[in-house]
């Protein structure tokens, strides 16, 4: 009988509790978070919300099965003991309210819960970033509890014996997690000065602080002199052994404080804001030192040294006669390998330490896909790309054994080994466990001790298995076309995808063989062809009987050869295996290798900086959106310049060549040489957003700022504010942005205010009209509206409404990217309209793509706003500065803001109450919107005095003529235009 309970009690699964702290500003990301773990493969049986520092609940979370709430706390360390204590469950994760969990993430992480092992997650200092044995976890001192990182230090317990696994692959941070605050703001932790010297009065470690230490650094422009004082006197009693647990930016930073070098800090700080942790080094003698500059300040050269890594990828395997070739990139990240060459060696190991190790055979194979796997801006690391031969080795006593693959670099004076315990498991790489060596001998990889060999005659445990066709054997691009080529048992249809784009492949399958041919080029939103948009693509297939079909699968002597990459005139196309064994197609740029990455694009900027020579007054270069589009106000002012100044050159900047240039232009990629070259020769730049941060406006240049969008939103200083930027970082961000323009458009005279007060702007500003309306009311309106609803497959008599939410601050989670705000149900919406009605649901270019279904079209990636403006014929919208352009048509529009008051108050804010710019009803639910849209001559009747006087005041200078006057102004009057 107890044998029968011991496996039972073996195979009782590790019961789960997620302790959840709510501190401030976390509460908006909670609900988030708790569907993540609703989502979980393996739910927790509990998940215990921990509130501190008054930071209530929000109403209406989602039903979560074992939820429980805990009396709210002062600290977020008090808070998680709480939870810790509250519950009886074998193992306790936190999580801050910011975060996110992978589907798999619970799962995967207690399935590496050993009997034997404490914890699994990351081995850094958080302690909160991992999965405990209720038992075994730490008590966090609630004395460090202002800071939201997890643990400071511990009153008791240890970390104990643990596993690390990849938590980052399983844990999603919400925007600027640490402290809950929208993109772009700098956390405010200057009030945490004082706080902190006392958590390092208290002897614990620099290093267990680093994080909450930084933020600070970043903000001690707002912080009192007391707390400074209190802080500095910390700093400067720190030994060198204690600051050298810290990032040598932090351990520099933190010095000069102490130092009492409180501004050179927060200069330094503020001209190393935008350059994510990169540096140049100096290596030479078994040390390598950071060659960061403080004007006016020698740091000791101990303090600069930085601690060299050796990071080991498996990146290829492939078969020869006698052996399995291993592709493996290893870099020093710290050390560049064109000023310090350095030589490689690699051996087997015997994991039981019996048997000496086996050298073998090295061979470098300089390639610069490993200084872009570096990522370093300052650092080459071309010559790390090395080919190891394994072969089977000899059987240990008891005739098995295991062999671990172990590299070692010597280098400026350094030597360095690890085990190659990375890999890149969508390659050949992934395979491993399914090859066997010549004579035997099983090649496994995992996390742990990395590449492994058996010795000869060990059976391999996985066998490959080819996948049931059609499978992919065979791939390449000729002429234009992707071509790929397998088995197949019958006929079939396919189809190259990408989110919610399909491309239609042709089909020949003859003799139990097929191929299949994807145009790499299509006709979209009738603007003619173009090259399929950059992104990661899969063939899905359909079989002739409807039964069968998915992705297509890659066959093993493919997966073999993959990353498999080859560039063509549109395109840089990768191959690549996926995690399901299915056939990837990754299309970028076609870029040089010279002009990828990091590396390669700090050269280029360097070079770019060094131009001399003066700019070409008959060169003009344009851009929209950074690339992305030629619209707005740019492609209108373009447009009249070529008609009337035939004999000027036109470029225009594309992010690839899925982007259509209009006629007359030459296009020139983004990040390319050739677009550094036309930055530094360009007479003229055009641009509706600001431009990158390197770019600076030549003595004989000028830069056209159009702008893209009607100025109503908080903006320049204060925005930046309410986004706690200190004054050194003001100063730097208005030298990015207003520093650049020489000429700046407004719609109307008393717009320019604005610029003049929130961005200290003294150069020309034209401000009669945005050229990006013109077509909304020039003679080709008409038409244009015919031609947007025929491409948009609109019937004469469908109602089209136009849905598009702006962007979101808060919601950000970069510069470019946010979700799609929820506030309307645009299913429920068409249900509720019916038939013939369509809705049009376009996503700020920022959006997450949402997709489309029978009653809604996702127009985010239509090229032209204002045909969409064209083709509707009304529109729902927030906070959208679309507004602007649509009241020019007298579109009528309802406007969905039940955050109006929070997005007012703290979210981002307005130049002038919005209740005054919006000609429409403002409503709070989806059900309201309906009710709006289902009489449209009662909702434009009902509205019409107030479009009227809307207009007067916003749009009165839009009367189709605003490029005409910007090309006079900027180029003269030329020849007659034709009208547009």
């Amino acid at each position: 009988m107890w044998h029968r309970v011991r496996r039972a009690l073996r195979r009782r699964r590790t019961s789960v509790a997620v302790v959840v702290t709510v501190g401030p500003r976390q509460s908006r990301h909670l609900a988030d978070c708790l569907g993540s773990l609703a989502d979980q493969h393996r739910p927790p049986e509990e998940t215990w919300l921990c509130g501190w520092s008054g930071e209530g609940l929000p109403d209406g979370l989602p039903a979560l099965q074992g939820l429980r709430v805990a009396p709210p706390e002062e600290s977020g360390n008090a808070a998680r003991n709480r939870g810790r204590a509250s519950t009886r469950c074998d193992a306790v994760l936190f999580l801050e309210a910011s975060q996110t969990l992978r589907p798999d993430a619970l799962s995967r992480l207690t399935g590496e819960l050993a009997p034997d092992v404490s914890w699994v997650g990351g081995a850094g200092p958080d302690l909160g970033e991992r999965l405990w044995r209720r038992d075994r976890a730490p008590v966090f001192d609630p004395a460090h509890g202002r800071f939201p990182q997890a643990a400071l230090t511990r009153r008791r317990g240890g970390p104990g014996s643990g596993r690390e696994v990849r938590l980052a692959d399983s844990v999603s941070d919400g925007a600027e997690r640490t402290w809950s605050v929208p993109f772009g703001t700098v956390p405010p932790a200057a009030p945490e000065a004082g706080h902190l010297a006392a958590v390092l009065e208290a002897g614990v470690a620099p290093a267990r602080v680093a994080d909450p230490l930084e933020a600070v650094l970043d903000d001690l422009e707002h912080a009192g002199a007391a707390d400074v004082d209190r802080l500095a006197a910390v700093a400067a009693a720190l030994t060198p052994a204690a600051l050298s647990g810290l990032p040598v930016e932090t351990r520099l930073r933190l010095w000069l404080v102490g130092q009492g070098e409180r501004d050179a800090m927060s200069r330094l700080t503020v001209d190393r804001w935008f350059e994510r942790g990169s540096f140049p080094t100096r290596a030479g003698s078994g040390t390598v030192r950071a060659r960061l500059e403080v004007p006016g300040v020698e740091p000791p050269p101990w303090l600069l040294e930085v601690r060299p890594t050796l990071r080991l990828s498996l990146r290829r395997v492939r078969r020869t006669e006698d052996a399995l070739v291993a592709t493996v990139y290893a870099v020093v990240p710290e050390v560049d390998y064109a000023e310090s060459p350095p030589d490689f060696t690699a051996h087997l190991v015997d994991a039981t330490g019996d048997r000496p190790a086996v050298e073998l055979p090295v061979t470098v194979r300089p390639d610069p896909e490993v200084t872009r796997f570096a990522g370093r801006a300052h650092q080459s690391h071309d010559t790390g790309c090395l080919e190891v031969a394994l072969a089977p080795l000899p059987a240990g006593p008891g005739g098995r054994g295991r062999w671990r693959l172990e590299v070692g670099v010597q280098v400026a004076g350094l030597e360095l080994s690890g085990r190659v315990t990375e890999r890149d498991a969508r390659g050949s790489a992934g395979l491993l466990g399914a090859p066997d060596l010549a004579g035997g001998g099983a090649v496994r990889f995992d996390g742990t001790d990395g590449l492994t060999v058996g010795s000869a005659g060990e059976a391999t445990e996985d066998a490959a298995v080819s996948p049931d066709p059609p499978a992919a054997e065979q791939v390449e691009v000729v002429d234009g076309r992707l071509l790929v080529r397998g088995p197949a048992r019958g006929a079939f249809t396919a189809a190259l995808c990408l989110a919610g784009l399909r491309v239609p492949a042709e089909v020949e399958v003859h003799g139990g063989r097929f191929t299949a041919a994807v145009p790499l080029r299509r006709e979209a939103w009738g603007t003619g062809p173009c090259a399929l948009p950059t992104g990661t693509w899969h063939l899905a297939w359909q079989g002739d009987d409807e039964t069968s079909g998915g992705d297509l699968s890659i066959a093993p002597s493919l997966a073999a050869l993959t990353p498999l990459d080859t560039v063509h005139a549109d395109h840089r196309v990768r191959f690549r295996r996926g995690l399901r064994d299915q056939l990837l197609v990754e299309l970028a740029a076609p870029l040089a290798d010279d002009e990828l990455g990091p590396r390669a694009q700090h050269r280029l900027r360097s070079a770019y900086a060094a131009v001399e020579s003066p700019t070409d007054p008959g060169l003009v270069l344009f851009s929209s959106y950074a690339g992305t589009g030629a619209t707005d106000s740019p492609r209108a002012i373009h447009d009249e310049l070529r008609a009337r100044h035939p004999g000027l050159r036109t470029l225009w900047t594309v992010a690839d060549h899925a982007v259509p240039v209009p006629e007359g232009a030459r296009p020139v990629l983004l990040r390319s040489r050739a677009w550094y070259d036309a930055l530094a020769r360009a007479g003229t730049v055009v641009s509706n957003v600001e431009v990158d941060r390197f770019y600076r406006t030549r003595p004989d240049q000028r830069l056209v700022q159009t702008f893209h969008g009607y100025p109503s939103k908080s903006m320049g200083l204060a925005l930046w504010r309410s986004k706690n930027h200190s004054p050194l970082r003001l100063r730097r961000q208005l030298a990015d942005t207003a520093g650049t323009w020489t000429v700046a458009l407004t719609p109307t005279p008393e717009m320019d205010r604005h610029y003049r007060e929130q961005y200290a702007f003294e150069g020309t500003i034209l401000n009669h009209g945005y050229p990006r309306d013109d077509a909304l009311v020039g003679p080709g309106a008409a038409h244009l509206r015919q031609r947007a609803r025929a491409a948009l497959g609109l019937a004469e008599d469908d109602v089209a409404v136009l849905y598009a939410p702006t962007w979101r601050d808060d919601l950000a989670t970069n510069f470019r990217a946010a979700p799609l705000v929820t506030h309307l149900d645009v299913e429920r919406l068409a249900e509720r309209l019916g038939p013939g009605h369509v809705v049009l649901l376009r996503g700020h270019r920022f959006h997450r793509p949402p997709g489309s279904s029978a009653r809604t079209i996702d127009v985010s990636s239509h090229p032209e706003i204002n045909e969409l403006i064209l083709a509707a014929d009304a529109a729902v919208l927030d906070y959208s500065s679309l507004r602007f352009d649509a009241a020019v048509t007298g579109l009528p529009m309802v406007f969905l803001v039940p955050d109006l008051a929070d997005y007012a108050g703290t979210s981002r804010g307005f130049l002038f109450p919005f209740e005054e710019s919006a000609p429409g009803p403002l409503l709070a639910t989806t059900d309201e919107v309906a009710a709006a849209l289902e009489d449209l001559a009662a909702l434009r009747e009902g509205w019409s005095g107030e479009m009227a006087a809307f207009n007067e005041r916003f749009n009165r200078f839009h009367d189709g003529r605003a490029a005409a006057r910007v090309v006079t102004a900027l180029w003269g009057p030329g020849e007659p235009g034709e009208p547009r």
